[in-house]
């Protein structure tokens, strides 16, 4: 009995030192997001010469959350999306909360496909974050005009989707082999999640 009740006590114990090291884990990767998605913003607020006369600059911050979201959605919560969001906004003189409330939508679209993208081979992600950003682009733009504010050109909105599109899997990289975040492993029999690429 006695050894019954220490395997049991033991088991407990274990479940709670996990669930403690997944809360520290999960703390840890969401302040990692906040950290690069702040870096993502300045760098896009440093001059390019050949972004700011051909090509305009790739959304590195939507890059980061879609790579994020799709691979680990529970280190990227949408108080940090948001706040990614708003950051954006601010310092790259967006109106306030338009770029926050597509960034957010855009990756609440593919949190709620992360399942089937992990799942499936990178092109179907690949192709999957640029037609998300796209339709991300073109609500911005039809909100802007709805409320007579000026907005970007059909070219530049074009420029600014392939640009972004070209580079996800770069970032996509940084993510899986630079800080090692990939997607979790599909238990035995699971279907719902995907396989680590």
């Amino acid at each position: 009995m006695r050894e019954a009740a220490q395997a049991g006590t033991a088991r407990h114990d274990g479940r709670r030192a996990m669930t403690r090291a997944g809360r520290f884990g999960s703390v840890t990767e969401t302040a990692l997001t906040l950290a690069l998605g702040m870096a993502a913003i300045y760098a896009a607020l440093l001059p390019y010469s050949l972004s700011a006369d051909r090509l305009p600059a790739p959304d590195l911050v939507y890059c980061l959350v879609a790579a994020w979201t799709i691979r680990r959605p529970s280190a990227a919560p949408l108080w940090a999306i948001l706040l990614l969001g708003l950051a954006g906004d601010v310092l790259t003189s967006r109106p306030p909360g338009l770029g926050a409330l597509g960034l957010l939508l855009g990756a609440e679209a593919l949190r709620a496909n992360a399942g089937f993208l992990r799942s499936g081979p990178f092109v179907a992600e690949w192709l999957a974050v640029a037609a998300v950003f796209a339709a991300m682009l073109v609500a911005m733009s039809v909100a802007l005009h709805v409320a007579f504010l000026d907005g970007p050109g059909a070219g530049p909105l074009l420029g600014h989707a392939v640009v972004t599109a070209l580079a996800y899997p770069f970032v996509a990289a940084l993510l899986n082999w630079g800080v090692g975040m990939r997607a979790p492993r599909r238990p035995a029999g699971d279907d719902r999640l995907g396989r680590i690429k």
